[in-house]
């Protein structure tokens, strides 16, 4: 049978205990040995495959969206909001001095800032919404793409900076307000939908 290189089972543990170890005592205060420590490891073992904290935390990120179920319903709102509610999910086990930190150590590491960039831009949460775009395109209930890279990230880029600038939550009718108001009519998607979901049919109205 084969086995796993060495280091791989380190490798695959640790993100999230390393995650719950920041959060304990704060990004600033964290450090390599402390997160060993806590994981029940040691700091060669961490550092064989991460370089630093901030990239440690930065795959922590990552993994938390590394698998996205995309939702299928049949309607483009209930999708998208499926999707943010996924990245809500996430958000709740994320600490908001994590986030910042991180960014401002992008600031004296360009390869830090290139990964973060990379990770926003090609995100498997980015990769699920697109996947939502094109059936809601083949359904005829927006026009067809492309749509810019953007306009696709563009519901959750609102709610990550609500979270990391202004330490917001966002709530269920936060996700509904950013669907309904700025990312569905930007899409094309009938207003009617919208106005009309929770409105009696006509048939029904006499």
């Amino acid at each position: 049978m084969r086995q796993a290189p060495p280091g791989s089972r380190a490798r695959e543990r640790h993100p999230g205990r390393g995650s719950r170890g920041t959060g304990r005592t704060g990004y600033a205060k964290s450090t390599m040995s402390g997160i060993a420590n806590r994981a029940g490891t040691s700091k060669p073992v961490l550092y064989r495959r991460w370089n630093s904290l901030p990239e440690l935390v930065l795959d922590t990120l990552g993994s938390r969206f590394a698998n996205v179920p995309v939702p299928d319903t049949g309607d483009l709102r209930d999708d998208v909001l499926a999707l943010l509610r996924q990245a809500q999910a996430n958000l709740a086990d994320t600490r908001r001095d994590t986030v910042s930190g991180l960014i401002a150590d992008t600031v004296h590491d360009p390869r830090l800032a290139q990964r973060l960039r990379d990770l926003i831009a090609g995100s498997t949460l980015s990769d699920a919404m697109s996947t939502v775009l094109e059936r809601a395109a083949e359904r005829g209930q927006i026009p067809p793409g492309p749509w810019p890279r953007r306009v696709i990230t563009l519901p959750i880029s609102l709610l990550r900076d609500d979270f990391v600038v202004f330490g917001i939550r966002p709530s269920d009718a936060d996700l509904a307000a950013v669907t309904d108001e700025v990312f569905l009519p930007l899409l094309g998607y009938a207003s009617s939908m919208v106005r009309n979901r929770d409105r009696p049919s006509s048939e029904h109205r006499e």
